[in-house]
């Protein structure tokens, strides 16, 4: 019943169907678009009539509702295959680790900034549903879609014109099993391509290396190392550049990106791989390379308040992202950080936090776990929420230390989502003025 869940109801809805709303919580609200509503257990007789069931991306194709539906000869999808299935525009999508919403709405800005009639929409699981965006845009031209993992389990029919895949890290291990599976999922934004279309991989990420040459698409790579055999590398001068079967091209020189650091650097090599490869030409990426505003929740500024600096990194939910956030500065950090911890192995970024971080204030369900994993690196505290978290920040901090939200863990242990945390963070820090 949430974003993907009303989306689909809507659309469906539109196309004159009966709609019938499913939702494991008893206190969850159905959609206006919903006929009826069927909360907490169901039964075979709540399905006998289904000519379809659309998951959201939180359902797992092994829950027992789909599992029944599909016993019962019901076809199972997901909500983006039932847009998927409703749009003939062409669609940029991405998706990976770490990275994947930045990408796709620098992606989306540059296309709009490359000309006065382009037109670019960005969907998907950064939090406009694909179904609503084909809805409210009969004819844009192209989507640029954000794809997680649960997501592409349930695609079938997606034929992107330029595909990606960013990074990966362990992540969602506790729904995929295996980081094969994982890997295996995430492989699926390549299906159905042909040599007309671009199949994109992170040249530097050996986890990738599996699925080189793998798509039917034209294989193409982006690098921070190296050149690479087509596709998009920064040099040892920090300049970005294009290759293909005419040559190559400089395009940006790194620090004229509008987002700072090393992982945005990365960001920006994917954006102009994905663009030229979709057909724009590479000197008219520069002015949106420069003057995109960045996303909310990503290593996000909120100013100087007390004497301190301030960031909102709440989309930080699993160990890579903390790690590319601590590297993103050079300055010693006080570090707010937990929520519900992934079972994974936050110590191996000791290291990093005696280099970078001052002091950490933990709160959450998972703040005990950090706290024995990061034993020995730096002055640490332990706090039930984020009020508290930024009060002990304020008593540790001395003038022009730097205090980062980047919780490296999800945030259902306290929150909906992490938009929700990001956004009671900066009230807290703007309550301080």
């Amino acid at each position: 019943m949430g974003r993907s869940g009303a989306a689909a109801a809507r659309l469906l809805a539109g196309e004159g169907y009966t709609v019938v709303g499913f939702d494991s919580s008893e206190t969850s609200t159905g959609s206006e678009h919903m006929n009826r509503t069927v909360f907490g257990d169901f039964k075979d007789s709540d399905l006998s009539s289904l000519s379809v069931l659309v998951l959201s991306p939180g359902v797992p194709i092994s829950a027992s509702i789909s599992s029944r539906a599909s016993e019962l000869g019901i076809p199972v999808i997901g909500e983006v295959e039932l847009a998927l299935r409703h749009t003939a525009s062409d669609v940029l999508a991405v998706t990976g680790s770490n990275g994947k919403t930045t990408t796709v709405e620098w992606l989306s800005h540059v296309i709009r900034s490359s000309s006065p009639a382009a037109e670019a929409i960005a969907a998907g699981n950064m939090g406009y549903a694909l179904s609503d965006a084909v809805l409210d845009n009969p004819d844009c031209p192209v989507f640029v879609v954000e794809f997680s993992s649960y997501q592409l389990e349930t695609t079938s029919s997606l034929k992107a014109s330029s595909a990606i895949i960013l990074n990966l890290t362990p992540d969602h291990l506790a729904r995929h099993g295996t980081m094969k599976n994982y890997s295996t999922a995430k492989a699926k934004v390549f299906m159905n391509q042909d040599s007309g279309d671009s199949a994109i991989l992170n040249f530097d990420d050996p986890l990738l290396v599996e699925h080189r040459n793998t798509s039917g698409g034209s294989q193409k790579y982006f690098s921070l190392k190296e050149e690479v055999p087509s596709g998009t590398w920064m040099d040892h001068s920090g300049m970005l550049w294009y290759k293909d079967k005419n040559g190559k091209v400089a395009v940006i020189h790194s620090s004229d990106l509008a987002l700072a650091g090393r992982h945005n650097v990365a960001n920006a090599l994917a954006v102009i791989c994905m663009a030229v490869s979709y057909g724009i030409p590479a000197d008219r990426l520069v002015s949106g390379l420069k003057d995109f505003p960045g996303v909310p929740h990503r290593i996000e500024p909120l100013g100087t308040v007390r004497g301190l600096t301030w960031f909102n990194d709440s989309k930080s939910t699993n160990v890579d992202s903390l790690r590319v956030a601590l590297e993103s500065f050079n300055g010693k950090v006080i570090l707010l950080a937990g929520g519900r911890e992934k079972n994974s192995d936050y110590s191996v970024l000791n290291d990093l936090i005696r280099e970078k971080v001052k002091s950490i204030v933990l709160f959450g369900s998972g703040a005990a776990s950090l706290a024995t994993q990061w034993k020995n690196t730096t002055e640490m505290s332990i706090v039930d929420g984020l009020e508290d978290a930024v009060k002990n920040a304020m008593l540790m901090a001395a003038s022009g230390d730097l205090v980062l939200l980047s919780p490296g863990c999800a945030s259902f242990d306290q929150y909906a989502d992490f938009e929700q945390r990001g956004d009671h963070f900066k009230k807290l820090v703007q309550a301080l003025k």
